[in-house]
């Protein structure tokens, strides 16, 4: 027999309490330490960038005949790691596992970070990452369109859809939970925030239908 999973008789203002009320107050001393580990990481990977600006992509072994290099292999792998959050949240969901939704949103978030790192990769394979935008087709004076036998401009279309279609999937399952924490938040801008991206939700049968 399986043990219960509350004890006693709580209402769901005090489950919800229960479950929403670390959201709100401030983080402890672990929390402060793993945000100075993960701030000192990012300001790395700032460094890093930087450098690779400034010196070129030369640092990542492409020389003539090698192309890519470094940064075909970090695309490809963050490009794995995105698929495999998508598969972990759908394999769930197709086996309609009862308790998926908290790795369902670890593996959706997951899929999101993976395919922005990857998508870092081939902006900085132009060696001017500030002309990324020439991957795209968009109208110019000077009608010069991408050149669609180059893979660069196939990656920047695949990465686009493979974020917007991951970022519905998330945040559209995300849209009960964000309702709760707009109905629980202390202050008014809170609630207003989280109302905006709650689009409405009442938990009423017609939402969930539709």
């Amino acid at each position: 027999m399986s043990k219960a999973l509350l004890l006693g008789n709580p209402s769901d203002a005090a489950i919800g309490e229960q479950l929403l009320g670390t959201t709100w107050r401030p983080g402890g001393r672990n929390w402060k330490i793993l945000f100075l580990i993960t701030g000192a990481l990012t300001l790395l990977l700032i460094s890093l960038i930087t450098y690779t600006l400034v010196a070129g992509i030369g640092l990542w072994g492409n020389m003539i005949p090698v192309a890519w290099a470094f940064g075909i292999i970090n695309f490809v792998w963050w490009i794995g790691i995105g698929h495999a959050g998508t598969f972990i949240s759908a394999i769930l969901y197709l086996f309609e596992q009862p308790w998926r939704t908290s790795i369902n949103r670890l593996a959706e978030a997951m899929t999101l970070f993976a395919v922005l790192q990857a998508a870092m990769f081939p902006v900085l394979h132009l060696g001017r990452p500030w002309f990324g935008y020439w991957l795209f087709p968009y109208p110019s004076q000077m009608q010069v369109w991408p050149n669609v036998k180059s893979a660069l401009p196939w990656d920047a279309a695949a990465v686009t859809t493979y974020f917007t279609i991951s970022l519905l999937f998330w945040y559209l399952g995300m849209i009960p939970d964000l309702a709760s924490l707009r109905d629980s938040a202390p202050t008014r801008r809170r609630r207003f925030i989280y109302g905006l991206f709650a689009l409405g939700w009442n938990g009423k049968a017609t939402t969930w239908r539709h």
